[in-house]
C-alpha cells in the first residue's frame, strides 16, 4: 500500500503563481530578482500556516535556477533545480532555530558561511522561528547577517517579530504575509477536493475555511480529517457535526423567532443548542456574527463582505427584507453587551436568556413584532404600567438649598417656583416619596435605571404620533419635577459618576407644562445637559405623558449662586472664621497652607 501523504506538503506550491493569498509579496520577489536586486537577508513574518517558508524554499530555488522561465519561474529541469526538487541541492540548509538557538550553533554557521557553493549561484541559509535564538546568538550573527559574502543568502522566517532584535530587522527586508482569505482557502479546498475525487458541498468547504482562521496548512489539515470521516463527500451538516460549529440553520432559525418577538420559541431552542452541548459563549458569539451579517445584507454594496457562499448570501438577503436597522443596531448592542459581560455572570444561561428576551421586545416594524402595549395613563394617581413599582425604593437626594464651595460635593441652590414659593427639599421629597411607595408619580428606580442606562429600550418605547396623547399634557408640580429630577439621578450607572456630579449642580425649573428650564452655573454643565439632552426629554416626556416638552438651558451668573474661588490660604481664613479650633490646630502643628 503506497505511503499517504498529507494534503499540505502533496499540495504546498513550488513556484510563485502556486503561492494563495500573498500576491503583493510573490510580486514583489519576482520583480526583485528580474532585476538582479536581491537583498543579503530577508525576514518573513506573519501568522502560521500562510506560507512563510513555502515562500522561502520557493526563492532559494529561483535565485538558484540556472533556467529561469520569462515569468521568472524556476525551470525544474536544470540540475539544480531536479537536486532541490529531490532534496540533493546542498546550497540550500534550513535550520530549526528553536534547537539551533545558542551562540555555537551561531558560529557553526558563520564557519559554514565562508565556503563558497560547489556549483549555483549562491548558498541560501533558511531559519525558521529565529525569533528563537537567543540574546548573544542575536549578537553573534549581527555581523555576518549585515555584510555577507556575495554568494550568501539569508531568509528568516518567525510568527512573532515583535521578538527579534531591533538590530536584526534593520538588517533585513521584512515582509509582512498576511491571514489568507475564506475565498482563497475556499478556492484552494475546491481545486484539492477536484484532484483527489471527492465531491462536495460549497457550504462545507466554507465551514473549514472558517474554521482554519486564514490558515491555508490548518485548512488542509481538517479537510484530510473530515475526508476520513465522511467517506469522500463533504456534506455541511456533517462538517458542522464534525467541527463542533453549530449550523446556519440554527443561527435563521433563532433570529426568525427574535424578529417576531417569539420569546418562548426563542428559548426553547435555545436549550435545544446547549443540550447538544454547544458552549454559550460560541453561541453568542454565532449570534453576534449572524446579525452582523444581516446588516451588511440590508446594503446591496456591503453584500460583498458577506464571508459566505452564495446560497447563503442569499438566504442572508431574504432575511434581512424582514428587518430594520434601528432592530438591527439594539440587537446587536444586547449582544456585545452579553458577550462582555458573559463570563463575568455567575448565571451565564440566564444571561444568554435574558439578553434573547430582550430582542423580542425591539419593536420591528417590518414583521410588526413590538412589545404588548401598556394602557397609557389618564391621571397622575394611574402610573404607567411599565414603570409601576412593586415597592418603595428611596429616593434619591435632590438638590441641596445651599452653594458652598468650601463643603463637598457643592450643589446648587433650589430655585423657586412658578408660584414664589421655595420647594421643599431634598429631604422632605425622599420622606414623601417613601410615605407614598412612589405609586402616586408611577415610578420605579430600577425600571427608570434600566430606561436610562439602555437607550435602545428607551428608543422603542417612545410615544408615537399614531398614538393620542392629551393636547396639552397632564399637569405637574414643581416639586414633583424636582423628585422626577432626582430619580433621574439616582438611576444613571454607577459608570457615570462624573456625569451625576456635574447634572446634581443643575437647577431644574418649570416655566409651564411644556418648558422645563435647567439654570446651571457654568458651561460644562450646560454641555453635559446637551449632550444628554435625548436621555433626559424622552424620560420627561413618558413621565409627564407630553410628548411636546422641551428643555431650556440657560447660564445664571456665579454672583447669583454665591459661589467663589479660594486660595489655599483664603480657604484657611474662612474655615478658622468658621470654626476656631482650626485656627488652634493650625497654630499647635506650626502648619502652612499649600502656596
Amino acid at each position: 500500500m503506497d505511503n499517504f501523504i498529507v494534503s499540505a506538503r502533496k499540495y504546498r506550491p513550488s513556484t510563485f503563481d502556486e503561492i494563495v493569498g500573498q500576491q503583493s509579496i510573490v510580486q514583489t520577489l519576482k520583480n526583485a530578482i528580474r532585476t538582479q536586486q536581491i537583498a543579503q537577508a530577508f525576514l518573513f513574518t506573519g501568522p502560521r500556516g500562510v506560507g512563510k517558508t513555502t515562500t522561502a524554499r520557493i526563492l532559494a530555488k529561483t535565485i538558484n535556477c540556472l533556467n529561469l522561465t520569462p515569468n521568472f519561474e524556476p525551470c525544474n529541469q536544470c540540475d539544480s533545480c531536479m537536486d532541490f526538487n529531490n532534496n540533493t541541492l546542498l546550497n540550500i540548509f534550513e535550520l530549526d532555530a528553536a534547537s539551533n538557538n545558542s551562540v555555537d550553533n551561531i558560529r557553526s554557521l558563520i564557519d559554514q558561511v565562508r565556503i563558497p557553493p560547489h556549483h549555483g549561484k549562491y548558498k541560501v541559509y533558511i531559519i525558521d522561528e529565529v525569533h528563537m535564538l537567543s540574546q548573544n546568538a542575536f549578537n553573534a550573527f549581527l555581523k555576518t547577517l549585515e555584510e555577507p559574502p556575495d554568494y550568501v543568502k539569508f531568509i528568516l522566517a518567525t510568527t512573532e517579530k515583535h521578538k527579534v532584535m531591533a538590530t536584526i530587522l534593520s538588517r533585513c527586508q521584512v515582509y509582512d504575509f498576511k491571514r489568507i482569505t475564506i475565498e482563497d482557502i475556499v478556492h484552494q479546498l475546491q481545486h484539492v477536493a477536484q484532484n483527489e475525487g471527492i465531491s462536495y458541498e460549497i457550504e462545507a468547504l466554507h465551514v473549514i475555511a472558517e474554521k482554519a482562521d486564514g490558515a491555508m496548512r490548518d485548512a488542509l489539515s481538517i479537510f484530510d480529517q473530515l475526508v476520513t470521516y465522511s467517506g469522500r463527500h463533504l456534506t455541511y451538516q456533517k462538517v458542522a457535526e464534525s467541527l463542533y460549529v453549530l449550523s446556519y440553520e440554527d443561527y435563521f432559525k433563532m433570529s426568525e423567532y427574535l424578529l417576531h418577538g417569539q420569546t418562548s420559541d426563542a428559548l426553547i431552542l435555545l436549550n435545544d443548542i446547549i443540550e447538544r452541548g454547544f458552549e454559550g459563549q460560541m453561541f453568542i458569539n454565532g449570534l453576534g456574527k449572524h446579525f452582523r451579517n444581516l446588516w451588511l445584507a440590508k446594503d446591496p454594496a456591503a453584500v460583498k463582505l458577506l464571508e459566505v457562499s452564495e446560497t447563503v448570501a442569499n438566504l442572508y438577503i431574504t432575511q434581512a427584507q424582514k428587518c430594520s436597522l434601528q432592530f438591527l443596531a439594539k440587537a446587536l448592542n444586547l449582544i456585545n453587551q452579553c458577550d462582555a459581560n458573559y463570563r463575568m455572570s455567575l448565571n451565564k444561561r440566564l444571561a444568554i436568556e435574558i439578553t434573547l428576551i430582550n430582542i423580542c421586545q425591539i419593536e420591528n416594524p417590518f414583521t410588526n413584532s413590538k412589545p404588548n402595549p401598556q394602557p397609557a395613563p389618564t391621571h397622575i394617581s394611574e402610573p404607567n404600567a411599565e414603570y409601576a413599582p412593586k415597592s418603595s425604593p428611596s429616593a434619591a437626594s435632590a438638590p441641596s438649598s445651599s452653594q458652598d464651595p468650601l463643603s463637598l460635593p457643592p450643589q446648587p441652590n433650589p430655585s423657586l417656583s412658578s408660584t414664589g414659593q421655595t420647594p421643599k427639599s431634598s429631604t422632605n421629597i425622599e420622606n414623601n416619596a417613601t410615605k407614598n411607595g412612589l405609586s402616586h408619580f408611577g415610578l420605579q428606580t430600577a425600571n427608570v435605571r434600566k430606561i436610562i442606562n439602555q437607550p435602545e429600550e428607551q428608543n422603542s418605547k417612545k410615544i408615537e404620533e399614531s398614538q393620542q396623547p392629551l393636547p396639552q399634557g397632564r399637569e405637574f408640580s414643581e416639586e414633583e419635577l424636582l423628585m422626577k429630577w432626582a430619580f433621574f439621578l439616582e438611576a444613571l450607572s454607577e459608570k457615570e459618576e462624573v456625569l451625576v456630579y456635574s447634572l446634581k449642580m443643575a437647577k431644574p425649573q418649570k416655566a409651564d407644562n411644556h418648558t422645563i428650564v435647567f439654570q446651571v452655573v457654568n458651561g460644562v454643565i450646560k454641555n453635559d445637559i446637551l449632550n444628554n439632552q435625548e436621555r433626559i426629554l424622552d424620560f420627561f416626556r413618558t413621565e409627564f405623558s407630553n410628548p411636546s416638552i422641551k428643555l431650556l438651558t440657560e447660564i445664571i451668573p456665579s454672583s447669583e449662586n454665591n459661589i467663589m474661588a479660594y486660595t489655599p490660604l483664603e480657604r484657611l481664613n474662612e474655615l478658622s472664621k468658621r470654626n476656631p479650633f482650626v485656627k488652634e490646630f493650625v497654630q499647635k502643628f506650626n502648619l502652612q497652607p499649600e502656596l
